[in-house]
């Protein structure tokens, strides 16, 4: 055997040796700790640091049970919930699948019977995604458990954990779960009200309508003339960059001299924030309004970040009521620059902030409440209408 073969072949081994080494090396635990080095960076660490330093030690307790990616992003996320600050959250690669969890100590039959028998307020009970899967949800310990029940999905399986929903803030869940066409696994702020997720659209029966969402989902800017004394508008999203942008500054131009009823209903439903580049641009137009008129503005769960700090100061302006149910409570801190940090084994990303805007600290994880809740069964705008007619007794 020549030298220059052994030296080849000392090199090949080393290389599978150092990474051998890595392989093992590299698991939760360093995941868990390059997140803490990043969130103790954060502005919102500086706010929560006591809580914080309470939930690191208990967490870290746990990193020894962890068998799974899934239950690794579990664990990531419950420590990025320490720091109260609702935009951060931890997500798998978008190239990455994930480790998920099989339960095969349960009967799936016997829990979904069980479950069925839950109150419909209940958080626990069974929920369907037509055409995708039926979830049984339960309580295990602090969190609740999604199990698939039934799948009609060629990638998921009866019997496999697809959501752990972590309560957190007030009346809030952190919904980690897989999504259903890819596995990559996510995480997104949900509340589960009138038998269905919010967010996520699982109900627990199919006759429940999203009257909580706000109409055209494909269009952002509407203007209707719902009556001779009431006109309504859909301001569907904030976005400060091109196309959105030049949409908007087109929509808010016909607004401007134009609003000439007595009565405006401004929808903010499912806008999920953008900057105050746009929305300073319909804060002017909407404040010469409610000086000599009356204005009712529509929020939901799905109204969030800047479009939260929007409605806090509607909230301000004269002959102004706002209504629908609580914001999501996602406005305090900002995403900025360099917000995705991949961690050190490449599973996953933490998106991380880096700016405050203290004044809003009371919301977050709480979000905007209304100053008049809508009612789950029956057409938002329609019970808007009817507010205001009562209300102006017509």
């Amino acid at each position: 055997m020549t030298k220059r073969f052994q030296f080849s072949i000392l090199i090949v081994f080393n290389f599978l040796w150092v990474g051998a080494i890595n392989a093992q090396s590299c698991n939760c635990s360093k995941d868990f700790d390059a997140l803490d080095r990043l969130l103790q960076k954060t502005p919102a660490y500086k706010d929560s640091k006591a809580t914080y330093q309470k939930t690191f030690q208990n967490l870290s307790s746990k990193l020894n049970t962890i068998t799974s990616d899934y239950e690794c992003l579990v664990l990531l996320n419950k420590l990025a919930l320490a720091v109260n600050d609702n935009h951060i959250n931890v997500f798998g690669m978008p190239e990455s699948k994930g480790q998920y969890i099989t339960n095969t100590t349960i009967s799936l039959d016997s829990l979904k019977q069980e479950l069925s028998k839950r109150p419909f307020t209940d958080i626990e009970g069974v929920y369907k995604l037509p055409s995708y899967v039926t979830l049984g949800v339960y309580k295990h310990n602090q969190d609740y458990i999604g199990i698939i029940l039934e799948s009609e999905l060629e990638n998921w399986n009866a019997g496999e954990i697809m959501y752990t929903l972590v309560p957190y803030g007030e009346d809030l869940m952190l919904a980690i779960f897989g999504q259903q066409k890819n596995k990559r696994m996510v995480a997104v702020s949900e509340r589960i009200k009138n038998g269905m997720f919010l967010k996520l659209g699982l109900r627990k029966h199919q006759d429940i309508k999203p009257y909580h969402l706000a109409p055209s989902r494909d269009s952002l800017f509407i203007r209707k003339e719902l009556n001779d004394k009431t006109t309504y508008i859909k301001a569907g999203s904030f976005d400060s960059f091109y196309p959105v942008l030049s949409d908007a500054e087109a929509f808010y131009k016909t607004l401007e001299n134009s609003l000439s009823k007595e009565n405006l209903i401004v929808d903010l439903r499912d806008n999920t924030g953008g900057g105050e580049r746009n929305s300073d641009v319909l804060l002017e137009i909407l404040t010469q309004y409610s000086a000599s008129n009356n204005m009712f503005v529509l929020i939901n769960h799905n109204t969030a970040s800047n479009a939260e700090q929007f409605a806090v100061k509607l909230k301000k302006l004269p002959n102004t009521k706002i209504l629908g149910d609580k914001t999501q409570g996602t406005l305090t801190y900002e995403l900025k620059k360099n917000i995705s940090n991949p961690l050190p084994c490449k599973k996953f990303v933490a998106i991380i902030t880096s700016k405050r805007h203290k004044e809003y600290l009371p919301f977050e994880s709480v979000g905007v409440a209304p100053d008049m809740y809508l009612k789950y069964d029956s057409d938002w705008i329609e019970q808007a209408v009817k507010i205001i007619n009562r209300q102006l007794k017509y």
